[in-house]
């Protein structure tokens, strides 16, 4: 099958918009094609998700845009389509990228050119051997305005330094799926060159962690970032433990004290704050079985070098993952329109009503015309799809009418065959013709289904917004005493409530019904004795 049949690709029509999108759409049926696989997850972020991040950074004119993991380049290309909305042209801001794997970065570099794009997409492991780094100082990592990713989740040796554990008779000790297990020298003869883990060192099998820091670390003192990351980065590793507290002596694990540098700052080697600083704007914490090639939940981490005064000691957390806030279907967990307008109200108003209501009046007209481009596209598909069908039959209909007609004309007896063969190409065009007219009619409900979803998430937002009960269960915007209580645990379930409450019903209409069947069964019961007696 051609998937661009439905679009015009002569050179009159084919610009770089065109051609562009034309090869974006072919990465995502590549991807579709490949989910259960992990190859599809090294190049390619659901839209949904790159929407969510890109609309709540807003790139903006002069901005350098950074993805140090950037797979077939979404984040990029849908930074420059904002600022072409925005500012009137794709090239108002600059984008850097890097990508370790050949094949995904020639796609990269291909899709840059396609859509006519000066971007800069380098090729390499992005934390052992990071290719952006500062003009006068090559071991000075560069500062971008905004960066956006979603790097590798939970790399296993992300520095290269893993050699394979041997048992007492120097045999190699493998897992259970069959690959080796690794040992790690010590962290006291490590030195990143880049100084890029101001944090802390994580550990070498996790490597969460240290693109985190790389990605902080890239951000000047202004920056933001938006993250695609496991969701273990929000609780794993355990804090300090005294004897007196709970009966053993227990260091914090390096990944908690790195979460706790994010949300209250960095520490010398004596424990003591360099600044106190929260850089953890908001999380968002979305369904399991989103992504391609993992079923792991992810979730979205927002990073802030600067927040505004009245957000510096707080997080906003978004509850996504709720029941019916995403389309389950057999392969992968999607994000529908009126889901990324729940998810982007909640993050642009942080709780405020009244910038709710301006930020969904601007995103409906927006997604409603994303429906209609979707709406346009799925018939242009079922058009093509059908059209040399149509004309085939339509061929033999007229054939077989013309046959018939040419008997007639010449004082002949048409024959039963003639009449059957014409009956069968006429049954065979009217089914074909049902069948796209059906395809037809199912594309333009389910448009009129999108729509109506967005009017019904507006009232529920709304609703929500104004429900101080009702919003616990989709957010909240926790303070840092909160979060110190909570010994710096970002678990959503901590501060969201996220228990699904059971489905209410009428117990008189209950205990109706359970009478209802006991005499049922009672009648049946009577029937069936009846019935044996006869036997007898």
């Amino acid at each position: 099958m051609s998937y661009l049949d439905a679009v015009d690709l002569s050179n009159k029509n084919a610009s770089v918009d065109v051609l562009g999108d034309a090869y974006e759409y072919l990465i995502k049926r590549f991807a579709d094609e490949n989910k259960g696989g992990t190859t599809a997850g090294q190049f390619y972020t659901p839209q949904e998700v790159v929407d969510i991040i890109v609309r709540y950074l807003k790139p903006q004119k002069n901005d350098t845009i950074y993805d140090p993991t950037c797979g077939s380049g979404g984040f990029l290309i849908n930074a420059a389509k904002y600022c072409k909305t925005n500012y009137g042209t794709q090239k108002a801001v600059r984008l850097f990228g890097q990508e370790d794997v050949w094949n995904t970065w020639a796609i990269a570099n291909i899709n840059m050119i396609l859509h006519g794009l000066d971007a800069r997409i380098e090729k390499g492991d992005t934390l052992k051997d990071p290719k952006f780094v500062d003009e006068e100082n090559e071991l000075l990592i560069r500062k971008f305005h905004k960066v956006m990713a979603n790097f590798p989740f939970s790399q296993e040796n992300w520095w290269k330094n893993g050699e394979p554990k041997k048992d007492a008779k120097g045999k190699a000790v493998n897992k259970k799926d069959g690959s080796p297990q690794l040992e790690y020298p010590g962290k006291e003869k490590f030195n990143d060159p880049y100084e890029r883990f101001e944090y802390g060192l994580p550990p070498f099998s996790n490597g969460d962690f240290a693109f985190l820091q790389h990605i902080v670390a890239s951000l000047n003192e202004n920056g933001k970032a938006g993250v695609v990351c496991p969701q273990g980065v929000l609780f794993r590793g355990q804090p300090e433990k005294t004897e007196e507290e709970d009966g053993q002596n227990r260091k914090a694990d390096d990944e908690y004290l790195i979460r706790r540098g994010f949300l209250q700052g960095a520490v010398d080697i004596n424990g003591e704050f360099t600044q106190m600083k929260n850089i953890v704007d908001a999380i968002v914490v979305l369904p399991g079985n989103l992504f391609y090639g993992t079923t792991i939940p992810g979730a979205i981490f927002f990073v802030d070098k600067n927040k505004p005064e009245d957000r510096k000691d707080k997080v906003l957390m978004v509850y996504a993952a709720k029941e019916g806030w995403y389309k389950e279907e057999p392969n992968m967990n999607v994000l529908l329109p009126h889901d990324i307008l729940r998810i982007s109200t909640i993050l642009e108003s942080w709780g405020d009503l009244e910038i709710a209501k301006e930020h969904i009046a601007l995103q409906k007209t927006r997604l409603w015309g994303m429906i209609q481009e979707d709406l346009g596209f799925k018939i242009s598909e079922i058009e093509e799809d059908y059209q040399d069908d149509i004309e085939l039959l339509t061929t033999k209909v007229e054939k077989a009418k013309d046959a018939i007609l040419q008997k007639e004309n010449e004082g002949k007896a048409i024959t039963k065959n003639q009449l059957k063969t014409l009956e069968t190409a006429n049954a065979a065009l009217e089914k074909v013709l049902k069948q796209k007219a059906d395809k037809l009619l199912a594309a333009h409900e389910q448009a009129a289904k999108e729509r109506k979803a967005i009017d019904d998430v507006e009232v529920e937002l709304l609703t929500i917004l104004q429900d101080a009960e009702l919003r616990k269960r989709y957010f909240s915007v926790v303070d840092m005493d909160e979060l110190e209580e909570n010994e710096f645990n970002l678990n959503i379930p901590r501060y969201v409530d996220t228990f699904e409450p059971e489905e209410e019903i009428n117990l008189t209409e209950a205990i109706a019904e359970f009478n209802n069947v006991i005499g049922k069964e009672n009648q049946l019961d009577k029937t069936i004795a009846e019935l044996l007696k006869l036997i007898k």
